[in-house]
């Protein structure tokens, strides 16, 4: 599903993650805006009732409750007007009130309102919050006879609620219903502010994400037309050092190596195909020939011995391909300590009457060195360098094999001071069906897979391989094994 693609992925998280940051931060700023705005009401009532108090307590509180004036510091009254001059002047101040849409009134904690200066009769409704918040606020504490102020929010209705000694409130309160709708607006306002900003800000996160999911999608374009078939296709790399460059470069040489691969399998199996069609091709023209018509017992044998030697080159093919097989499963080897000395001298025994039939000199100059290895694989190693020497040169051919230590590890060396081997040719001896006969060698039979095994046996055990050659002064192939413990 389209869903499940790593665009949308990360197009979920940013909307996420966006969507949740924008609500956090309006909120926040939504609530400290409230917060400030009822602050400033709060500040106004406390300023009114500083204010007004003082009417409030002429005209509804009885004067003082009985208390006269402090003097002044010349020992006369501070203010010298009378009860009914109080009491109009606190008339006239909380008419005032009205036109700053405030109000004021006076309630007993047990009974009805005493005293409001608003036009319309005060809600039995607000009159109880306010005693309700009163009793929360004293009941069960010291405060019970102490003055409380209390702010508190009703109906669209912002109230100071004053509770002086005694069992009466006086409440000045203001209309809040303008502010609130002003809160409501700015809600909306954020809302949608914050909708579009996670809109906007999802629309460029899509943007960003295509823009660098864009080498993906090449790469994975570019690695598809690799796969139907077009095998010399490279995939793009812009920056290298990046993490989707280098993811290229790996898939480059992936590729190649795996190209690589093909081409050999290919190689491998037109090499195999031909070497085989030869001996298949003289087993079924003598066979054929021998049924066709009757022949002598000599003819007879004559074909048998040829269709034999024919089967056994079948089998030397078949043999060497089976063994390059298993070594390409790069299973472990099974290493036992032997002595490389040892297995080069019996190499050399076993093959001192082939070197006398083909008039070579075979020497040995070997010094024990230990080894970790499957004697029977290094065994046919060192038979198959000494046997090459012996077969790919001319009568007369001298050929020393030494053993020793070199550099810290175990060497074999296999020289002749034969015909030698091209230098163009020797990057090439290695290879699986690759012969390297010069021209007018007396030893062609072979299917070019020796070396190939050679090779592969060698770096199984750990070691290496190499060959230094000159034309007419002769080869020398060098193999290094670790040294055993």
């Amino acid at each position: 599903m389209v869903f499940h693609s790593i665009r949308w992925r990360i197009l979920a998280w940013n909307f996420g993650l966006l969507a949740t940051t924008a609500t956090v931060l309006l909120v926040a700023f939504y609530q400290h805006e409230r917060q400030n705005r009822l602050q400033a009401v709060d500040l106004q009532l406390r300023e009114m009732m500083s204010t007004h108090m003082g009417a409030v307590n002429d005209l509804a509180l009885g004067g003082n409750a009985g208390r006269t004036p402090p003097p002044n510091p010349n020992g006369r009254p501070r203010n010298q007007d009378n009860p009914q001059q109080r009491q109009a002047k606190a008339e006239a101040a909380l008419t005032s009130l009205a036109k700053e849409k405030t109000w004021v009134f006076v309630a007993d904690m047990a009974g009805p309102v005493q005293f409001q200066t608003a036009t319309a009769p005060v809600e039995p409704a607000l009159v109880e919050r306010c005693r309700e918040e009163v009793v929360e606020e004293t009941e069960g504490t010291a405060k019970a006879r102490q003055p409380v102020n209390l702010m508190v929010s009703h109906l669209g209705q912002r109230m100071l609620v004053h509770r002086p000694p005694g069992q009466m409130i006086v409440v000045f309160g203001t209309d809040t219903h303008a502010l609130e709708a002003e809160l409501h607006l700015l809600g909306w306002k954020l809302t949608l502010g914050g909708i579009i900003l996670v809109v906007l800000g999802g629309g460029i996160g899509w943007i960003l994400a295509g823009r660098s999911l864009r080498p993906i999608d090449r790469i994975a374009a570019d690695a598809e037309g690799i796969a139907a078939g077009d095998y010399g296709r490279k995939i793009d790399v812009e920056d290298t050092e990046s993490e989707l460059g280098r993811l290229a470069v790996v898939l480059n040489d992936t590729f190649g190596k795996m190209n690589e691969a093909r081409d050999r399998v290919t190689q491998f199996t037109a090499d195999a195909s031909h070497e085989l069609r030869t001996p298949l091709t003289v087993i079924l023209s003598d066979s054929q020939g021998a049924l066709r018509q009757e022949r002598t017992p000599e003819e007879y044998r004559q074909a048998l011995v040829t269709i034999k030697q024919a089967a056994l080159r079948m089998k030397t093919i078949s043999d060497g391909l089976l063994e390059l097989a298993h070594g390409d499963l790069a299973q472990p080897v099974e290493k036992s300590p032997c002595d490389l000395a040892d297995l080069a001298d019996e190499a050399v025994a076993l093959l001192a009457r082939l070197s006398r039939e083909k008039g070579a000199t075979l020497e040995a100059k070997l010094d024990g060195v230990s080894v970790l290895a499957d004697p029977a694989r290094l065994g046919r190693v060192i038979l198959n360098l000494v046997m090459n020497a012996i077969l790919h040169n001319p009568a007369g051919v001298r050929v020393v094999v030494t053993t020793g230590i070199v550099d810290g590890q175990a060497e074999l060396s296999v020289a002749d001071d034969g015909r030698g081997i091209p230098a163009e040719n020797l990057e090439h001896i290695f290879e699986r069906f690759r012969r390297i006969d010069p021209e007018g060698s007396r030893h062609t039979e072979g299917a070019g897979l020796g070396l190939a095994i050679v090779k592969q046996a060698v770096e199984a055990h750990g070691g290496t391989i190499a060959v230094t050659s000159e034309v007419g002064r002769g080869t020398t192939f060098r193999v290094r094994l670790p040294v055993a413990a």
